[in-house]
């Protein structure tokens, strides 16, 4: 089959190269005559790649791998099909770090959308690629989202050295603050404790890294300009006061991170502010 990636970063590269290993024709950075479209973009910028390959994309089924709320705060699955109401949307998360994938690591992911999800998971599954189905968009999507601004929190707190007992205090909070936040507009509960959230939070991932780095005393800046790093957990942090208009739970925890990051706020002081 012919599949389109657009966004070949350190993800797309590894997603090329799972599915070209499962004997598929991969087209990159177009769209072409591919049948299925996957998309790896940054969140932020997802319309604007996306309404470039408007009139390409007529009825084509579209994987969403982008982890993120638009940049006006909505979930993107509430979003693109107001512009692009004749595709089917899927989403597709889990705790795959690219080098694994790329290493033949044994990884899961979890893969949300409408009708035909068994037919994208076949695309996709191999001996070492395990895809679970769901019908909880939103959840996966605020999973997958958030998570990646609690690998933040716990790298901060690694990397001032606040011991494990805290490091699982600032997990479990973050864990159940992801689940308030996606509970509030539709999510299952259960769907946190999977793969797109629960399982991509073990992760040591680029996310934690930054934490870490921030956390041993350096300023965001610093880092900024050491580290290369997915920019959606940074992203969304900056984005907090527009999701916050359709989030209807309480953004607090978030905001300490924020607080952190940007306003220099003491780690051991906001880890205090939890509750």
């Amino acid at each position: 089959m012919k599949i389109s990636i657009l966004g070949v970063g350190t993800f797309g590269k590894a997603l090329a190269y799972i599915l070209e290993k499962n004997n598929h024709e991969i087209i990159k950075e177009e769209i072409g005559e591919a049948d299925i479209v996957f998309v790896s973009v940054p969140s932020f910028a997802i319309d604007e790649v996306l309404l470039k390959y408007k009139d390409e994309l007529k009825n084509k089924k579209i994987v969403i791998c982008s982890k993120g709320f638009n940049k006006n705060g909505n979930l993107l699955s509430f979003e693109l099909p107001k512009e692009f109401p004749d595709n089917q949307f899927y989403f597709l998360y889990g705790p795959t770090l690219a080098e694994g994938l790329m290493t033949g690591e044994y990884s899961g992911f979890i893969l949300a959308g409408g009708n035909d999800k068994g037919e994208i998971k076949k695309l996709i599954e191999s001996k070492s690629i395990y895809v679970e189905l769901s019908d909880d968009v939103v959840g996966v999507q605020v999973g997958a989202t958030f998570k990646n601004v609690v690998n933040i929190f716990i790298g901060l707190a690694e990397g001032a050295k606040l011991g494990e007992n805290t490091k699982a205090f600032v997990y479990t909070k973050g864990l159940e603050n992801i689940r308030n936040a996606g509970v509030s507009i539709g999510a299952n509960s259960e769907t946190f404790l999977g793969l797109s959230c629960a399982g991509d939070l073990y992760l040591n991932s680029r996310s934690r890294e930054l934490g870490e780095e921030i956390g041993k005393g350096k300023t965001f800046d610093e880092v900024d300009k050491e580290l290369i790093y997915p920019k959606e957990g940074i992203i969304t942090l900056q984005n907090l006061e527009n999701i916050e208009k359709y989030i209807k739970s309480d953004l607090s925890y978030f905001k300490l991170i924020y607080r952190i990051i940007f306003d220099y706020l003491d780690i051991k002081s906001a880890i205090l502010e939890i509750k």
